[in-house]
């Protein structure tokens, strides 16, 4: 059975990054969207199953987010960020 691609865009991730402080904790990341309101739905459940960790950069963050896509099966070319 084939991965479902992602409807997630690059533009919904880098709206839920916007405004933070780093490092940053998933714990935050997560508070900080919900705050924030208007985060993409699937962008809440990816963050949700991202490492819980201090995270750097908005690169580790991203990173974390791939690796989370890539063991639902979803193909490199089809990754939103």
């Amino acid at each position: 059975m084939a991965a479902l691609k992602p409807h997630a865009t690059k533009a919904d991730y880098e709206l839920s990054f916007k405004g933070f402080h780093y490092p940053i904790s998933r714990a935050a990341i997560l508070t900080m969207g919900r705050d924030k309101g208007g985060v993409d739905r699937e962008v809440a459940i990816i963050l949700r199953q991202i490492p819980d960790r201090k995270y750097q950069t908005v690169d580790e963050i991203k990173d974390a987010v791939r690796a989370v896509y890539r063991a639902r099966g979803v193909a490199d070319d089809d990754l939103p960020i």
